[in-house]
């Protein structure tokens, strides 16, 4: 960001990772207060009254409806920061954020906002995906901010976002009167899949080349 450059008052945040690894259960925690049962809509909006000042939060839940790569690499685009999800009990996810990572640095930089979620840390005797290999290779190597939460249990979830603001410069912070505030937050496109991503793909025509 350039000196002297306005603060903006609305970002937009894009949860990515591998298949039921908790992205939507994360989202869901820090909004709503509640571990969803069933799937919801892709798109939330947040809204927060900080020490006197509006900030509004847009996340983008991947799960569900961006089984296209070109779908992935639009939201990536257009994203101001990023949270990338892996479980602890799946190897698997953990390699498939690597990925989703690599695919970040390519498309935006290596600079860009990141924090890493080892999610489902209530599963630690399932545990397939090391702490310290992790937190070295996502806060040294990559230089992101790392988290370990469990989304069913709520536990750090809202460290998660509060490290992200973090991580993007955004000069917000996230406490206990902001929390009592984020319970407002409702789904934009409480519709079916296919209108959420006309709708989404819409908001995001200008990106689209």
């Amino acid at each position: 960001d350039q000196a002297g450059q306005t603060v903006k008052d609305q970002y937009k945040l894009v949860v990515l990772g591998g298949a039921r690894v908790g992205k939507t259960a994360i989202v869901h925690q820090f909004l709503y207060d509640e571990f969803p049962v069933d799937y919801f809509a892709t798109f939330h909006t947040g809204e927060y009254e900080l020490n006197g000042a509006s900030l509004t939060l847009d996340i983008v839940d991947t799960s569900g409806s961006y089984p296209f790569p070109a779908m992935r690499r639009l939201a990536i685009s257009t994203a101001d920061a990023f949270v990338l999800v892996y479980a602890i009990d799946d190897s698997d996810s953990f390699e498939e954020a690597r990925c989703i990572h690599d695919q970040i640095v390519e498309l935006r930089s290596a600079q860009a906002p990141v924090v890493v979620v080892g999610n489902k840390c209530d599963l630690s005797a399932r545990r397939r995906v090391r702490r310290e290999v992790a937190e070295t290779m996502i806060s040294i190597d990559w230089e992101h901010g790392f988290v370990e939460a469990s989304a069913k249990d709520n536990v750090n979830i809202l460290s998660i976002f509060k490290e992200l603001l973090v991580q993007a410069k955004i000069p917000y912070e996230l406490n206990t009167a902001a929390v009592n505030k984020r319970r407002r937050s409702l789904p934009v496109y409480p519709t079916s899949p296919s209108i959420k991503d006309k709708t989404l793909l819409k908001r995001n025509s200008c990106a689209v080349s």
